[in-house]
């Protein structure tokens, strides 16, 4: 092959060596790096999986008869009726105890145990009770729940009727329970929160988890 010719082949081999090879390094076409799965990804690239804590369904769960009164008993209160019926519009359980205290005074425990199917549709339950009840606030509680407040109430239809109630709201798990007792006087507020907060306690451990 004259030289000429072999001078023309390999300018025309260098010629297609760059432009298979010379894109990548070519700034005005770069290359874009793929994006790594974020840490604790589900597997779709992009997505992430929020840490959630149990679901709680409480609705079919018998409270009258996991409900211990002996909590109360320094009260010295007797069960006369118990109504099972659960709030209406939401997966719930209930119990309402009628009692009388020693000397003949009305008293009443009332335990529910809500489950939305949410969380969020928890803490609009939660907020909502604040605005429903009626009774005077008493601040926030602690060691019962991600949120937990108290309310209190005196009244005296006919003799001194004292009430106090905790609700307590843990993720989908909404717990409230009302303690009133009659009297000649007004039952310590601080002895009603005592026995309202281990019925809370109590109801809560009993809660099943789906």
């Amino acid at each position: 092959m004259p030289a000429s010719t072999r001078a023309a082949a390999a300018a025309a081999a260098a010629t297609l060596v760059l432009a298979t090879t010379g894109c990548a390094g070519d700034s005005s076409d770069p290359v874009v790096a793929p994006v790594p799965a974020a840490s604790g990804s589900s597997g779709a690239p992009g997505t992430t999986s929020a840490a959630v804590g149990p679901t709680y369904r409480a609705d079919g769960l018998d409270l009258c008869g996991r409900t211990d009164v002996e909590a109360l008993a320094d009260l010295e209160l007797t069960v006369r009726r118990t109504d099972p019926s659960p709030p209406a519009g939401r997966p719930a359980a209930a119990c309402l105890f009628e009692m009388r205290t020693k000397t003949g005074y009305e008293a009443n425990l009332r335990v529910e145990a809500s489950t939305p199917e949410t969380v969020e549709e928890a803490r609009q339950l939660y907020r909502g009770t604040r605005g429903a009840t009626g009774m005077n606030p008493a601040g926030a509680v602690t060691g019962v729940g991600e949120e937990a407040e108290a309310f209190t109430k005196q009244s005296t239809p006919g003799f001194k009727y004292a009430e106090y109630m905790v609700h307590a709201r843990t993720g989908n798990l909404v717990v409230k329970v009302w303690l009133a007792v009659g009297g000649e006087s007004y039952v310590p507020t601080s002895t009603l929160a005592a026995k309202a907060l281990a019925v809370v306690r109590a109801t809560q451990s009993a809660v099943p988890t789906a």
